[in-house]
């Protein structure tokens, strides 16, 4: 009986040293954890709105997932990473920037792919949030069709405009990231009244990877090894965006 008792006694003391050890590294990882950079990446469309469609069927929301999971895993070494969905599911422009909002995202990346009657139509866009009644002149065919509605909400006006030249300058490194890859034909930035983009309360900007409409395109699409290259180089980008800040 003495024995089991003193068998208990160690067990109990051990614990306690255990616990005096391990608990300093567990609060001193949340403490790292709390000082990560936020990154919100969203994967466009989902559920009910496919987006583009290939030649061969793949469609725009299937890809962008594909790409937001991968660089999710690749930016989660040295960031914390949310994602606007997980799965296939149909989410409100609006509701997609508020979740970056609610976890107070240092930048947020919209994932999309380009669409065009003309099936020659190639290259990355990276766009910015501008709006068109600065210079007219800056209309552009190639801007996404989720333009602002006339009657949009002041708020989300006010919310973008705030850091318009930082997610200038992060639409800037991460084209020259992109444009740098020996698949991609060729990769420019341009500003557009973006809907998904007036609402973020941080840098934003929205990457179209590439046209799915030009079979060529949605054929380096499909594979994960070019999504994988997309992903290293936006993640490099971002890691030149944040040095730059410091």
């Amino acid at each position: 009986m003495v024995a089991l008792y003193q068998r208990v006694i160690l067990v109990v003391i051990a614990s306690i040293l255990l616990a005096g050890i391990t608990n300093p590294a567990i609060a001193k990882q949340a403490l790292f954890e709390g000082y990560k950079r936020v990154i919100a990446i969203d994967p466009g469309h989902g559920g009910d709105e496919l987006g583009a469609k290939g030649p061969d069927d793949t469609t725009e929301k299937a890809v962008t997932l594909s790409l937001a999971r991968i660089l999710a895993t690749e930016l989660q070494r040295e960031y914390k990473v949310v994602l606007t969905r997980t799965d296939d599911i149909s989410l409100d422009l609006d509701k997609r920037t508020a979740l970056a909002n609610h976890y107070k995202a240092d930048i947020f990346i919209s994932i999309h792919t380009g669409g065009s009657f003309v099936h020659s139509t190639s290259g990355i866009l990276v766009f910015h949030y501008q709006d068109f009644s600065e210079d007219p002149r800056e209309r552009s065919q190639d801007a996404p069709s989720q333009v602002l509605a006339k009657d949009s909400p002041t708020l989300w006006d006010r919310a973008q405009s705030r850091h318009l030249g930082k997610s200038r300058i992060l639409a800037d490194l991460i084209n020259t990231r992109l444009s740098g890859l020996s698949r991609v034909k060729k990769s420019r930035v341009q500003g557009a009244p973006l809907f998904v983009l007036q609402g973020a309360n941080m840098p934003a900007i929205l990457i179209e990877i590439g046209y799915l409409t030009n079979p060529s395109e949605e054929k380096e699409l499909r594979d994960q090894r070019y999504l994988s290259d997309l992903a290293r180089e936006i993640s490099r980008g971002i890691d030149e965006y944040f040095a730059q800040e410091q």
